[in-house]
């Protein structure tokens, strides 16, 4: 290092982002009741896990803070006699494990604080709502003219992004909209180039992104305050509900939704497009684009939070566009936003998946073609349209430009400052979608050798099965023919069992039924080594004739 330079160290800021995995591994009884062991895993890297221990009754008390949302959730019911039987720990522990999967795979749901302190304590135990006042309070002693009025909880999907109404005492009839967040894990500017790209932003004038009337920053995070919409977001007007509403209330699970029509659709979707080209071309890339940070005003689109960026903070989008190694730059992430965007605006829903290659029936078919180039599965393969080539198409080619003349300008030092917060939050974005692909393989390869081992077993099965049906067919063969397959057929086997049907007659009437003897066989020839008396003792009994016998006197 040289010796006149200067060691900066950053804070490390934790991306809210990143989709949390549970898997329960065990359950455990503690002091007569059971708990359940969940192993917790944040982002694609095996490195970011830890272990909780939940009750039963924490998992209710979870289950009543998402109420809010309106979502019937399968969490398993109470039971006060036999929970503790193993058999019943098990069921129930799957039970569980199926409720937690099932608030996971739900964005608004997962996004929320109770699930977020639920299955990470030691990151999101902290009152941020009370710092957030505190932060605010302090910022606005210089400001003379601006008071607060009261907070707007839980209003945004941003856990450290805190919403307070304020008054201008110099306008006690318009009332202002606050925004407190906290720095994100994008945050690579240091204090000075931030107060002066805030600076800047204070002057950005365009007809199609909200005007700024108050912000400031700090080593902490910063706020900005616009004017309120009365309608609110367009996902507010999508959604037929209230701006100040709870975030979980409004978007959890909406009565109704409210589609634009293709022509409406159209114009605004072109004005979307205009602001994006203007910020592009300015060096401020948005980032930021979802449905939540755009206003209609008098027909005219309002992009909100354009300072997202320079906080550092993560995109919304974030956990779709990390899957597709080919949009790399934030002019590219705006495209693909624009795409979520223009989808949930035709049909009122949002898209919950990272790529769309099945419309929905009834879809124009130039807005078809829009969709078709920014989320279908060969465009995020092959990389996003520009910008300019999107305002070309004809589904936004026959609208009108920007009236006005917009005005943004960055001092060169700050414009080079910014670039290169950008690339270095390219570059964490490369690092992690490596990980992604990474993961994704390492997955492949498991399913691929667990596939091998159930072949194998189930090779070895067939085997088996085919040697006990081969003894089967055995076992029945033998019976058929009479014999047992356990005796042997060799010819030299004996037995002294007398065969069946034979009658051995007795030795007195041997000479009357039986007929006459055949002459006596020769008598055996010597064998070799063997003793004279033996060989005489062999042939006197071989040559023996009962013929010869004479009865004796008496008989």
């Amino acid at each position: 290092m040289a010796v006149f330079e200067k060691k900066v160290h950053r804070k490390v800021y934790l991306d809210d982002t990143q989709v949390l995995k549970c898997m329960f591994e065990n359950a455990q009884n503690i002091q007569g009741h059971t708990e359940y062991v969940i192993r917790v895993q944040r982002g694609p890297g095996p490195e970011k896990c830890w272990r909780v221990c939940k009750r039963y009754n924490d998992f209710v008390c979870l289950h009543n803070a998402l109420q809010a949302s309106g979502l019937a959730l399968p969490l398993p019911p109470k039971r006060l006699i036999g929970n503790m039987d193993r058999e019943f720990v098990a069921e129930r522990r799957i039970s569980l494990e199926n409720y937690i999967n099932c608030i996971l795979m739900n964005p608004i749901l997962a996004s929320s604080l109770p699930v977020k302190k639920f299955l990470d304590p030691d990151n999101y135990s902290t009152p941020f709502h009370e710092l957030a006042l505190q932060h605010v309070s302090m910022a606005l002693r210089s400001e003379m003219n601006y008071e607060v009025v009261r907070p707007v909880p839980d209003m945004g999907w941003r856990l450290r992004k805190h919403h307070f109404l304020v008054r201008d005492r110099s306008r006690p009839a318009q009332e202002l909209l606050l925004s407190w967040v906290e720095h994100g894990p994008d945050k690579y500017l240091d204090d000075k180039d931030l107060q002066a790209a805030f600076k800047a932003l204070r002057h950005l004038q365009h007809p199609f992104i909200q005007t700024i009337e108050l912000l400031s920053c700090n080593e902490v995070g910063g706020f900005v305050a616009r004017r309120l919409s009365v309608a609110g977001s367009v996902r507010d007007v999508l959604c037929c509900t209230t701006p100040k509403l709870p975030f979980l209330k409004k978007y959890g699970n909406p009565r109704q939704h409210r589609p634009f029509p293709a022509p409406e659709l159209a114009l605004l979707g072109s004005q979307i497009l205009q602001a994006l080209g203007f910020l592009h071309d300015k060096g401020l890339p948005f980032g930021h684009l979802h449905t939540g940070n755009i206003a209609v005003e008098s027909g005219r689109v309002k992009l909100l939070d354009v300072e997202n960026g320079v906080l550092g903070l993560p995109s919304y989008y974030r956990p779709y566009f990390v899957q597709h190694k080919k949009i790399q730059t934030l002019e590219a992430i705006d495209v693909y936003s624009f795409g979520h965007v223009l989808f949930e605006m035709a049909f009122g829903r949002p898209l919950h998946e990272s790529v769309c290659d099945d419309i929905p029936a009834g879809c124009p078919s130039m807005l078809d073609s829009v969709l078709e180039a920014v989320l279908s599965s060969k465009a995020c393969r092959s990389g996003m349209p520009t910008v300019a080539a999107l305002l070309a198409h004809p589904f936004f080619r026959s609208q009108d430009t920007a009236p006005e003349r917009p005005q943004f300008k960055l001092a060169p030092l700050t414009r080079d400052a910014l670039r290169g917060a950008w690339q270095r939050t390219e570059a964490r974005l490369h690092e992690e979608q490596r990980m992604v692909r990474q993961q994704k393989r390492l997955v492949k390869v498991q399913q691929l050798l667990s596939s091998e081992d159930e072949m194998k077993k189930r090779k070895q099965k067939l085997r088996q099965e085919q040697k006990e049906r081969h003894l089967q067919l055995q076992q029945q063969d033998a019976q058929m023919n009479g014999t047992s397959p356990e005796r042997s057929d060799s010819p030299n086997s004996t037995s002294t069992a007398t065969s069946a049907g034979t009658v051995t007659p007795p030795a007195g009437l041997a000479s009357v039924l039986l007929p006459p003897s055949p002459p006596p066989p020769p008598p055996p020839a010597p064998v070799s080594g063997s003793s004279p008396g033996r060989d005489a003792l062999l042939g006197s009994i071989c040559s023996f004739d009962k013929a010869s016998l004479r009865p004796t006197a008496g008989h």
